[in-house]
């Protein structure tokens, strides 16, 4: 070894003392990084200003294979060369390729010689040669770039002595014992969308791809936004004048080939750089790496790596932080881990017979984790899964039901990722039981299109393992969201068709429920006598069974459907013993509902202090359940009360914000609220128009 640790090129300063420029040249189309480059010019900068009590500057650059840590390094030394008067060391240590890393006494000797130290008195042990490299850079100015780094041990002898050096290592692990020296770490992830798209229109050629910005986006993609994977794409590309770039998209959307594919010519292949990475992983590691390759999903969980690895989470916690110190992982929050594409694919190439197992300890683990998180947000609703049988007298495991609804809305994405996975591996019991357990966070925060999305596949799941029961209870829960999106004719359909399911498999509590919402879909329709009567046969089930909850909601529903249609005596009545019902059996949510409506009747008999007293109770339960939708029906309710004071303008800054709160989930709660607003304003223009009525 020795000399081909970097250039040999040594120009003479005045003195004659040899002047190193041993950098290689900037990469071609190297692309973006501001922040990168901005954060290594924070690291040098002073070094400029020697110092006796200030070390040098060092700066360990982190981040997959191929994300481009050399080009930056490469880059800025570059960009920075006549900052340093007395050289440019460079030296690829070779930390992760498949030869031997390089030792420190061989990088060492060579930089004392580019140095002018003759090879003679280059001394033979390690720390002799740190010795003499220490005082042969003593007041120098001097940059070193240590490419590569495997670990700290590795890059600690060659750092110089003098203040005003300035030292940048690459390296896929982060190196935490270089901190000691000083050491700050700058972490490179893939190019943004725009700048990949750059880098690949660049070495392509802009009227090449002119009109086929779409394939180029998705082009970047499949290469993950890695720079090597673009570089490559784009090599190719350019060598292939007559090829669209769709046909190219169309070879990389092979998830087999696609490392291959992406590999450079006559270089380390995608495939063996990684395999480096992996190969230097402690077993345990390396099998959570392997196992994981299978998570359907993007974040990855320590709960969820424990489960896939049947290990316990401290031990899945060790192995997750062992993975993204080697950038086999990106860490993501607290807790969280993510792969990045390439190195997903890499890792599901690795043989191991567990990773058939894997998808479904997931799934179960999701389910329990979401059942948990359901039994805070509403306790005694029924579920058809008997899986929360097994944490009845378990601690809660959120401390509210809107940090249970946090966690279930941040986890959505992986959620559905491992529904529709488990679906398509035929696992339905798991597959309709995850659906199911969608139910309070749909119900709190919509999500309109996945929860559609989500139910057909859950639906599907039960039919084909034959659960009647289940399939009934899913197609109820895929009706609510057709009743809050006004789409009244297919809410009838699916409850219909769970009512026959129901009757069938001598459920009364689904066919209670099925009945339930054809009175809501009645309601919404505005045929309040039939909506009474859907709801007063549900009712009588609900008394049958002994469903307290289920009683005290049908009756706040017969309520409601009254008040619109002008019977305010039976509302009120309704109203008030499912309040009192609701306050019985502690449901403060179910007692809110029911309070929101009796303010409401109170407000019109000119009661409006009262009313505003029951709304503030209200808005106060609806502001610790985490929904934006409850929260908005409290503001609907307080503008009707100042429209009814005349108070116009106070009526108009509830509605709007209510509309700031639901706007973005849409639906019929929208709908009225801006109408309620346009007929508000028409009001206002003209005052003898009529109110109109609660719930148009």
């Amino acid at each position: 070894m020795g000399d081909d640790l970097g250039s040999v090129a040594v120009a003479r300063s005045p003195s004659g003392t040899p002047v190193p420029r041993q950098l290689p040249p900037v990469p071609a189309y190297f692309t973006s990084r501001t922040a990168e480059l901005e954060a290594l010019d924070s690291a040098a900068a002073g070094q400029e200003d020697d110092s006796a009590d200030r070390s040098p500057a060092v700066t360990v650059v982190v981040g997959p294979g191929g994300v481009g840590k050399t080009a930056l390094a490469v880059t800025w030394a570059v960009r920075n060369a006549g900052r340093f008067p007395s050289g440019q060391l460079y030296a690829d240590l070779r930390g992760f390729s498949p030869e031997t890393a390089v030792p420190p006494e061989d990088a060492l000797g060579a930089f004392l010689r580019a140095l002018g130290v003759p090879p003679e008195r280059v001394p033979v042990g390690l720390a002799e040669q740190a010795a003499l490299f220490r005082t042969t850079t003593a007041g120098m100015r001097l940059l070193l770039v240590a490419d590569n780094a495997i670990s700290a041990a590795q890059v600690r002898p060659l750092i110089p002595a003098s203040s005003g050096c300035v030292v940048v290592v690459t390296s896929r692990l982060r190196l935490d014992g270089l901190h000691a020296e000083g050491a700050r770490f700058v972490d490179m992830a893939p190019l943004a969308e725009e700048h990949a798209v750059e880098l690949l229109t660049r070495s392509v050629g802009e009227s090449r791809v002119a009109g086929e910005l779409p394939d180029v986006t998705t082009l970047a993609a499949l290469c993950g936004r890695l720079p090597i994977a673009l570089r490559v794409a784009g090599a190719r590309l350019a060598s292939r004048p007559k090829w669209p770039v769709a046909r190219m998209v169309a070879e990389l959307r092979d998830e087999r080939v696609r490392l291959t594919k992406l590999s450079p010519v006559g270089e380390a292949s995608l495939t063996a750089t990684f395999d480096s990475s992996y190969s230097a992983l402690s077993p345990h590691a390396a099998r959570l790496y392997r196992l994981l390759g299978e998570y359907p999903g993007l974040t990855i969980e320590v709960g969820a790596a424990a489960a896939a690895a049947r290990v316990s989470e401290n031990e899945a916690a060790d192995g997750l932080q062992e993975l993204a110190d080697a950038s086999l992982l990106e860490e993501v929050g607290e807790r969280g881990y993510r792969f990045h594409d390439l190195v997903r694919l890499h890792a599901r190439a690795l043989p191991d017979d567990e990773r058939f197992e894997v998808v479904a300890r997931i799934a179960d683990w999701y389910l329990h984790r979401m059942t948990r998180a359901n039994l805070v947000v509403i306790p005694m609703r029924w579920r058809i899964s008997t899986v929360c049988a097994r944490y009845e007298d378990a601690p809660a495991s959120f401390a509210t039901g809107a940090a249970a609804l946090h966690w279930l809305d941040e986890r959505l994405p992986d959620i559905i990722e491992v529904l529709e996975e488990t679906s398509a591996l035929r696992q339905d019991e798991l597959a309709w039981q995850l659906c199911e357990a969608l139910w309070e966070l749909f119900l709190y925060r919509k999500h309109y299109q996945l929860w559609l999305r989500t139910h057909e596949v859950g639906i599907a799941a039960a039919h084909r393992c034959g659960h009647v029961i289940a399939e009934a209870r899913l197609r109820c829960q895929l009706a609510r969201a057709y009743l809050d999106l006004g789409r009244f004719e297919a809410a009838e359909s699916e409850c219909l068709k769970a009512a026959e399911l129901a009757r069938g498999a001598g459920s009364r509590h689904n066919e209670s429920v099925a009945l339930d919402q054809l009175g809501m879909a009645a309601q919404g329709r505005g045929d309040f006598e039939r909506a009474v009567g859907f709801f007063g046969q549900s009712l009588v089930i609900e008394r049958e069974l002994g469903i307290d909850r289920g009683v005290a909601q049908r009756h706040r529903r017969i309520g409601e459907a009254s008040l619109q249609a002008g019977r305010t005596a039976d509302a009120a009545r309704h109203l008030r013993l499912a309040q009192e019902l609701f306050t019985e059996i502690g449901d403060v949510k179910g007692e809110a509902e029911a309070t929101l409506s009796l303010a409401r009747i109170d407000a019109r008999a000119g009661e409006i202090t009262a009313a505003k007293r029951e709304l503030a109770r209200a808005a106060a339960v609806f502001d610790e359940s985490g929904s934006a939708v409850y929260q908005s029906d409290v503001l609907v309710a307080f503008a009707e009360v100042a429209e009814l004071e005349g108070d116009f303008d106070a009526a108009r800054g509830q509605l709007i914000k209510a509309l700031d709160l639901c706007g973005p989930i849409g639906g019929l709660r929208v709908e009225r609220a801006r109408a309620r607003l346009d007929a508000l304003a028409a009001r206002r223009d003209h005052p003898q128009q009529p109110e109109p009525t609660a719930g148009e």
